[in-house]
């Protein structure tokens, strides 16, 4: 008689609406492999995987779906009924995870413990409403929903803007300009042998899109692909760009196979406008983009042009032309602007015939080479007194300035006034901090660039008991690790075997200095400055006598070092974790402290 009647079936929206947690999906999308918690979605076409002991599943949030799958330590728990297709989970510990070749596509979440939010539900949740709500009044109306609003083009080809795509689409096609176009680079993985290459695509509203092209579109498409011809591009894949890595400002990222499809555009199409604009820097704020991956405009005045010259690079043995040209703006600052390939062979010889031409040169990488350097990229580009509509105000502007007097004013580099590692990493620049400086109580986004300082602190504690250092791969210029198996050892990322290893640094230690303290990141070449020993040797010591190893690591502490420190932030589990490495360590110049110490006195630090 005091039986628990059971709960009725929740049918209703609002009620769904109250369990599912709102772009779950997109969440878990975004979370490029790192693992979220406590995010609710609902099951659907829940079943056992063929030839495995795991459970798949369709995890819906009312507005997109993707494929869930089941770690095999759930097996027992679903196998026994627990869960029903439609019911809601609150996934407690789930990742995004991708295939090894990105081009396949293949990506799914991997759920590996959730908790029952409601087991009740009976019927497909949606937040998109019914037919006969949503479904638009006029003809056009309804053409616009159904080709997501796709324009038809005098060739009959429907196409649409860059800015209207996103990855929940299913067909579509941009009519886009190739505005770079990099080089075909290759690689090895467990697949065997691939191709990529990255292009940007910028359609007539001037957005831009970076797409990432594999082995078989290049192989189809390579040859027909020429900067500055305009094309449809159709049949590719969307995903969350990745803003560490992309050249553009866009959202999303293509990715093209050999299931795309790629055909030179034939109309009559205004060119000029598709132009990605141009985000202008000044000089004097260059240092504030060094080492960023964002694209970087600069416009400036062509002061003095160097001669041709050449180095043989490392990587392929191979020589590059490069040529330095000098420029300045009317913040009153010059900065060293590298070309090279025919950036430097062709237009450097046109500046070279010059006098004092302006230039805009588009997608440039800024560097803390001898405090702040530009070069040009694969996909720069550069205009020699441009006429760009958006551009000949500011051009006539610095022109006026140059020949009032900019020819004449006292200029300075860009890099002076930054504080300079000296003698800790070749005097690359960064600002003079302290631990506490580099630790600021609110902790940035994940997003945010890094923050680079110069540090004089003391290593006050390094554990004997940490990992030092692990087996690396003993080629010149491969530092992945090793394994060991039957007395060789094995290369994962280069599928190669090695009768020997080499053994590099990665560890952790303590700073002090007189503000506070920190826990910081080292690899190979700072430890062993630090440490004063290979880690050949100190494994060869830790072997042989493991007291004499620990009496090594602990006369490395209390010395103290002018140390080049870089602060990330990084997400793990949902949470944001500063994380410092030591990109650069020396002994500290005492000359050179004595004179910021005096400067801090006289107030001029």
């Amino acid at each position: 008689t005091n039986a628990r009647p059971p709960a009725p079936p929740l049918n209703a929206a609002s009620t769904m609406a109250d369990c599912v947690t709102p772009g779950g999906v997109r969440r878990i999308r975004e979370s490029a492999d790192t693992p979220i918690r406590d995010v609710s979605v609902q099951v659907l076409d829940l079943k056992a995987m063929d030839s495995s002991s795991r459970y798949s599943a369709m995890l819906n949030d009312g507005e997109t779906q993707m494929v869930g799958v089941f770690a095999e330590a759930l097996f027992d728990k679903l196998a026994g009924g627990l869960v029903k297709s439609h019911a809601v989970l609150k996934l407690t510990d789930v990742a995004y995870q991708k295939e090894i070749d990105q081009a396949s596509g293949k990506h799914y979440a991997v759920i590996t413990n959730f908790e029952m939010v409601n087991d009740h539900m009976t019927e497909k949740f949606s937040h998109i409403k019914s037919e006969s709500e949503s479904e638009p009044k006029t003809p056009a109306a309804k053409k616009q929903r159904t080709d997501g609003g796709a324009v038809p083009t005098s060739s009959g080809k429907k196409s649409q803007s860059i800015a209207s795509l996103n990855p929940y689409m299913g067909n579509w096609t941009i009519k886009a300009k190739l505005s770079s176009k990099g080089d075909i680079r290759t690689f090895r993985n467990a697949r065997g042998e691939g191709k990529v290459c990255t292009i940007e695509l910028v359609d007539e509203a001037g957005t831009a899109i970076q797409a990432t092209m594999w082995k078989d579109a290049i192989d189809a498409y390579d040859a027909i692909l020429e900067v500055g011809k305009v094309f449809f591009v159709s049949r590719g894949s969307l995903r969350p760009s990745n803003r560490q890595y992309s050249t553009t400002n866009n959202d999303y990222e293509m990715s093209l196979d050999g299931k795309c499809s790629i055909e030179v555009c034939t109309e009559e199409v205004d060119v000029a406008k598709m132009e990605r604009p141009y985000e202008l820097c000044k000089i004097d704020q260059l240092a504030q983009k060094i080492n960023s991956r964002t694209p970087t405009d600069v416009l400036a005045v062509v002061t003095q042009v160097g001669e041709l010259g050449s180095i043989r690079r490392k990587s392929d043995n191979t020589e590059a032309q490069k040529r330095e040209v000098t420029l300045l703006d009317d913040s009153r600052r010059t900065v060293s602007l590298t070309l090279w390939g025919s950036f430097a062979t062709e237009q450097g010889e046109q500046l070279a015939n010059m006098v004092a031409p302006v230039i805009v040169v588009r997608s440039l990488r800024v560097s803390d080479f001898n405090g702040v350097s530009i070069g040009t990229v694969a996909r720069s580009l550069l205009v020699v007194e441009p006429t760009a509509s958006e551009l000949c105000d500011k051009v006539a502007a610095l022109r006026a300035w140059y020949d009032a007097e900019g020819a004449t004013a006292e200029t300075v580099s860009a890099g002076a006034g930054l504080a300079t590692a000296q003698g800790a990493g070749g005097g690359n620049a960064a600002q003079r901090t302290s631990l506490v400086g580099m630790q600021p109580e609110e902790i940035p986004p994940a997003t945010a660039k890094p923050e680079v300082g110069v540090v004089c602190a003391t290593a006050v504690m390094i554990k004997a008991d940490q990992p030092m250092y692990y087996c690396a791969c003993p080629e010149e210029g491969n530092n992945k690790k090793v394994v060991e198996e039957n007395g060789q050892w094995y290369c994962e990322a280069n599928q190669k075997t090695y009768d020997s290893c080499t053994r590099r640094y990665i560890l952790r230690l303590k700073l002090e200095d007189t503000t506070g303290e920190a826990w910081v990141n080292l690899f190979h070449e700072q430890a062993v400055e630090i440490l004063g020993i290979s880690a050949e040797d100190l494994h060869s010591i830790r072997e042989r006598d493991p007291a004499a190893y620990e009496r090594r690591i602990k006369a490395a502490q209390f010395s103290t070092w002018s140390l080049k420190i870089k602060s990330k932030t990084e997400e793990y589990q949902g949470e944001s974790r500063r994380r410092l490495t030591v990109t650069h360590c020396a002994p500290p110049d005492y000359a050179a402290e004595a004179k910021h110490l005096l400067a801090l006195i006289q107030g001029k630090a």
